[in-house]
């Protein structure tokens, strides 16, 4: 059997987009276990220099305005709305036929996580991990350039 170019990219393109959907099917069920708040900078130790930073200075930088969203979103429930579409996304890309579904709900999800470490978090190594699954995500999505281009740039008038 000879492999072509483009069917090569076709299977590689399926193990990648599975790879990712169980990725985050697996972060996603990750979100519902028992409630984990970032403590380890808002600690009782801290509590001079948290003031001092967020209350008087009005500074929410990392780490502390990155801890304090983080144990917001977890504490409010949103980390798990979160975690149901990242499931939804992942059960999705398992498919061909849904696998652009998955990819295009997955797509905001992935920018915002690595858009939150870009600009609250302070640990680069967070920035490359999350940038890898946002770059690969972007990748995915690019397979699908002639039918999304299809679709923005049709020229029949809806109204």
């Amino acid at each position: 059997m000879k492999l072509n170019f483009f069917t090569v990219i076709r299977y590689a393109h399926a193990i990648l987009a599975i790879a990712i959907g169980l990725f985050f099917i697996t972060k996603g069920y990750e979100k519902f276990g028992p409630l984990k708040l970032r403590e380890k900078n808002i600690t009782v130790e801290n509590k001079d220099i948290i003031v001092q930073k967020i209350v008087e200075e009005k500074n929410y930088e990392a780490p502390y305005g990155y801890d304090i969203t983080m144990n917001t979103m977890r504490q409010s429930g949103f980390i798990k709305v979160i975690g149901l579409f990242q499931i939804l996304a992942g059960l999705l890309m398992l498919l061909p036929q849904t696998r652009l579904a998955g990819i295009i709900i997955l797509l905001p999800i992935i920018m915002n996580i690595f858009l939150m470490h870009w600009f609250f978090d302070n640990r680069p190594h967070e920035n490359i991990e999350t940038g890898r699954y946002f770059a690969a995500t972007v990748l995915l999505l690019l397979f699908y350039w002639k039918p999304l281009t299809a679709i923005v740039w049709q020229k029949k008038k809806w109204f």
